[in-house]
């Protein structure tokens, strides 16, 4: 999966379960209560409008995933570690064949280089949407200042 923003995966996690936006906003009212209809969520999936902290663990639940892959391109990278398989296969195989074991073990090397790619290419991911949150937070600041100074006025 390639979507770097959580509106692009929940718009991959609602289309892979083939549901419509509608159909996500009913199964939000079902757990929260509260309705979402159609246009909420295309606003969410657009980055029109900002995806409530609280509709998270909610949208967790509903994609039956982690709420950590809302938020990060490589989900479960350690807790799935292919590397961290790959070596524990390779202890096993260490006490029956060590050559074997040893090929193992470069593959694993080689494994865990791509996986530190993409923990790199995570961070970069991060760091770009914390500066683009930023901006958006000191331009929101600029104008309920601009407001506040209007009302006094």
């Amino acid at each position: 999966m390639n979507n770097t923003t959580i509106e692009e995966r929940i718009y991959h996690f609602r289309t892979r379960n083939k549901w419509s936006q509608a159909e996500l906003g009913e199964k939000i009212k079902e757990i929260t209560g509260k309705s979402l209809g159609r246009d909420v969520i295309s606003n969410y999936e657009k980055g029109r409008r900002k995806v409530p902290s609280e509709l998270v663990p909610v949208l967790a639940k509903i994609f039956d995933i982690s709420t950590d892959e809302l938020f990060y391109k490589y989900p479960k990278v350690v807790a799935k570690s292919p590397t961290l398989q790959a070596i524990e296969e390779s202890e096993k195989l260490a006490k029956k064949d060590i050559k074997e074991a040893y090929g193992k073990a470069i593959e694993a090397l080689q494994q865990s280089k791509i996986e530190i790619q993409a923990l790199r290419d995570q961070s970069a991911s991060f760091e770009n949407e914390m500066k683009r949150y930023k901006r958006e937070a000191e331009d929101s600041q600029a104008v309920i200042d601009k407001i506040r100074k209007n009302l006094s006025m």
